[in-house]
């Protein structure tokens, strides 16, 4: 029960980028203030797991999103707890994965020192702001249900008796 349980923020996460690969491009042209980040040079939206480039990009940029996606979902695989520290690690794991797609950027721009601080700041901002949008969904998942929930409640209303008992 508890693999299952630890194993749905990973599910989610990997939805989340499948889910990014396949419509991000078209969410883009629907909602045009998303190309915000992409006008600028930065990567568009959380890492997605692509099989084919998109449009004029190269192999290396598509393979540089693959493997940022899949780090971000080993990092949220990796965290194990509740609500916070699964949203904590998928945001800890989209600035990662930014960062590592804002590398692969600006060697294939052959940018300067001072472009390449500017990408990943820029690469920091959009992997805070895509975890901090995003995460709650892993986070959702990763909540006791059923019959661990109220395992959970029994425990810690049992610990504060024993902590009101040993203060008397």
């Amino acid at each position: 029960m508890s693999v299952a349980r630890n194993s749905l923020p990973t599910v989610v996460t990997l939805v989340l980028v499948i889910a990014s690969g396949l419509f991000g491009g078209a969410l883009v042209t629907r909602v045009g203030y998303l190309a915000v980040p992409a006008a600028l040079g930065l990567p568009l939206g959380p890492p997605g797991l692509r099989l084919v480039p998109i449009g004029e990009t190269t192999w290396t940029v598509t393979l540089a999103d693959s493997v940022a996606a899949l780090v971000l979902v080993a990092v949220v695989a990796l965290a194990r707890g509740g609500f916070w520290r699964t949203w904590g690690a998928f945001l800890a794991g989209a600035v990662l994965a930014d960062l590592l797609r804002a590398v692969v950027l600006t060697q294939t721009a052959s940018a300067g020192l001072g472009a390449y601080a500017g990408y990943l700041a820029g690469a920091l901002v959009t992997g805070l702001i895509w975890g901090v949008a995003l995460g709650w969904l892993p986070g959702l998942a990763a909540l006791p249900r059923g019959k661990e929930r109220a395992r959970a409640a029994r425990h810690t209303a049992q610990a504060s008796r024993e902590t009101a008992q040993e203060g008397v």
